[in-house]
C-alpha cells in the first residue's frame, strides 16, 4: 500500500520505494548514508528471494544488502 512506511528487506522484486527513516544504529545508518542510501533516495528492489541479501539499484548503483541491514531501512512505496 502507498504511504505506508515498511522495512526494505519486505518489498518485492521490481519495487520501487523511497528512503524515509532509519532504525539502525550509528555505525549503520553511517554504512548505509554512504552507499547512498540517504533519506529521500529512490531505490529499486532488483531481486529479494525472502532469503539472503537483497540486491537493489540506488543512485545508478547496484547494491546488495545483508537482511538485517535491510530490516533497518524503513521506506515508502511509490509503485
Amino acid at each position: 500500500m502507498k504511504n505506508e512506511v515498511k522495512p526494505l528487506s519486505e518489498q518485492r522484486a521490481k519495487s520501487r520505494v523511497l528512503v524515509h527513516s532509519f532504525t539502525g544504529g550509528k555505525a549503520v545508518t553511517n554504512r548505509l548514508l554512504v552507499l547512498g542510501f540517504t533519506i529521500g533516495a529512490e531505490v529499486t528492489v532488483l531481486q529479494n528471494f525472502g532469503t539472503g541479501p537483497i540486491i537493489l539499484s540506488v543512485k545508478d548503483s547496484r547494491v546488495a544488502l545483508g537482511r538485517g541491514e535491510a530490516k533497518k531501512v524503513m521506506v515508502k512505496v511509490i509503485d
